[in-house]
């Protein structure tokens, strides 16, 4: 499930592949091969909360967005492809695909901060230094104080890159029931979510196997990798209690949660 760490990993490795490099071919799956594209230079590839930016010289750029199943391969140039890939770059004898992506399109660079994905995001909690005053700032503007804390903390509008792991994870660490409204929660509180939030995809961004819970706490290496995320029904690593789960915001995602750990006050 890609959040804003595995688009950061996705955008490190193909960031110290492509640029400098030319594109013999580009094609997407609902416009098919872009002419206008071939021959030309990757400049640059950055994340930019669950979006990757791929800039191309001549002010264009790919958006990508991975949803809920979408991945790259790096293949050779001969290989057969997968039917209805989203994205296929080819340059030289290296073919980069871009399988089951929700989106990708074709954007003029210079437009990028008024496109309207882009240019309603919050800020990236990937950045260096994390931005989590203007997170906790934008959690406090009219609207959100209603709002439960399990929905507004994946608001890519407040704060762009937290998806509905990290959301289970960040709350249960933080001791805060996820339906606590945004206006029943301190400052204080809510920098430790954003904060946490930073540090937990931070520490994940140089492994592919997500995990929050220390080394120390597991009773493997490899297992309980997480502390309530799809562990409904087992013991919490903490208090012993049984792991709970709702669905909630308007997409109805699950939420993952200690009903001991994380009492709703």
């Amino acid at each position: 499930m890609p959040e804003g760490d595995t688009i950061h990993r996705i955008a490190r490795v193909l960031g110290s592949e492509l640029p400098g490099r030319r594109l013999d071919l580009v094609a997407l799956h609902d416009t098919g091969e872009i002419a206008e594209l071939t021959g030309r230079t990757v400049d640059a590839v950055r994340a930019l909360g669950k979006h990757l930016i791929i800039e191309i010289e001549g002010d264009w750029s790919l958006r990508v967005h991975l949803g809920m199943n979408g991945r790259w391969r790096r293949l050779h140039a001969r290989e057969r492809r997968p039917r209805g890939a989203t994205v296929v770059l080819v340059t030289g004898e290296a073919a980069y695909v871009c399988e089951r992506a929700y989106r990708a399109e074709t954007v003029r660079t210079s437009a990028l901060g008024r496109h309207p994905k882009l240019a309603r995001l919050g800020p990236d909690l990937l950045a260096d230094p994390a931005p989590v005053a203007e997170a906790v700032a934008r959690a406090r503007l009219p609207g959100y104080a209603g709002r439960e804390i399990g929905d507004v903390v994946m608001d890519q509008r407040v704060a762009a890159g937290v998806g509905n792991v990290y959301k289970s994870e960040v709350l249960f660490e933080c001791r805060i029931h996820p339906r606590t409204p945004v206006g029943a929660l301190t400052d204080d509180q809510l920098t430790t979510v954003y904060e946490t939030a930073a540090r937990l995809m931070r520490l994940n961004l140089l492994t592919r196997r997500r995990t929050s819970v220390p080394l120390r706490r597991r009773a493997t290496p490899s297992s309980q990798r997480f502390w309530v995320y799809m562990r409904v029904g087992k013991t919490c690593l903490d208090c012993g209690s049984r792991i709970e789960r709702f669905l909630q915001g308007d997409m109805g995602r699950s939420t993952y949660f200690c009903p001991t750990c994380q009492p709703l006050s």
